[in-house]
């Protein structure tokens, strides 16, 4: 991720509807997950902290991440159990591991089939992951070229990479499904940035009131998400699980 994008994030991570929503439906498929007490949960990419912060109301979270920028940001957060390191070679013990969150980290690396596997590795058997990707090739525009993506995905492509790396899948949908025509139709307009310039992830300035609006209206569509499986959305989200 282009290093500007860690101060932006760090900045409207508390706040901005898309990371407050992103963080709450993690937050809520842990939830709903069957955990012993006090789980070890990892959050592989952890970016500038939020969700390992809210996370920790669940048990003992470690945020890892290749960058030593983010790191930095998570740390202004109180964040302590860090690790500096890639998703592709975690240095944690073989089956120590009952959660792993992976939220839109998939998407950067060149073999996202090696990582699952690496998480299958470090996972209890009957441990999750939580997973979330960006759907659909059509979405591609600057928001990508910003974070530095190599891939969209969608439900499908994401569950047949996850069986190859020997997991089971609990729970496939997509997210953001009401919002999917805003979305499509804002991407498509932002395809690249004007020459000569950087690209920069797409997170508009909006009214306290639209923001308040977007954060409760995707708090309904995550409640709902845990009685329906949606078509289509901005998002794939996955629950996968290591048998035992």
């Amino acid at each position: 991720m282009n290093p500007a994008e860690y101060e932006r994030m760090y900045r409207y991570e508390d706040h901005y509807w898309w990371f407050v929503s992103r963080r709450e439906l993690v937050d809520s498929l842990v939830s709903h997950l069957q955990l012993p007490p006090r789980p070890t949960i990892v959050d592989v990419g952890c970016g500038t902290g939020a969700t390992s912060a809210l996370l920790q109301r669940h048990g003992t979270v470690i945020g890892v991440d290749i960058s030593p920028l983010a790191l930095s940001w998570s740390r202004k957060r109180g964040l302590a159990n860090l690790l500096l390191a890639s998703a592709e070679r975690l240095p944690i013990a073989r089956e120590s591991v009952d959660v792993i969150i992976a939220t839109d980290i998939l998407e950067h690396l060149d073999d996202d089939i090696a990582v699952l596997c690496e998480f299958h590795r470090v996972l209890k058997p009957g441990g999750f992951v939580v997973v979330t990707v960006p759907a659909y090739r059509i979405l591609w525009s600057e928001h990508d070229l910003a974070l530095m993506h190599r891939r969209r995905y969608v439900a499908g492509v994401l569950a047949k990479r996850a069986r190859l790396a020997g997991f089971g899948v609990d729970r496939l949908t997509y997210a953001l499904f009401f919002l999917f025509p805003l979305a499509l139709i804002m991407r498509l307009l932002k395809r690249k940035p004007p020459p000569h310039k950087e690209p920069e992830a797409q997170l508009p300035p909006l009214p306290g009131w639209l923001n308040r609006f977007l954060i409760r209206f995707q708090r309904i569509e995550t409640s709902l998400l845990h009685r329906f499986n949606f078509p289509w959305g901005v998002s794939v989200v996955a629950v996968l699980r290591k048998p035992c």
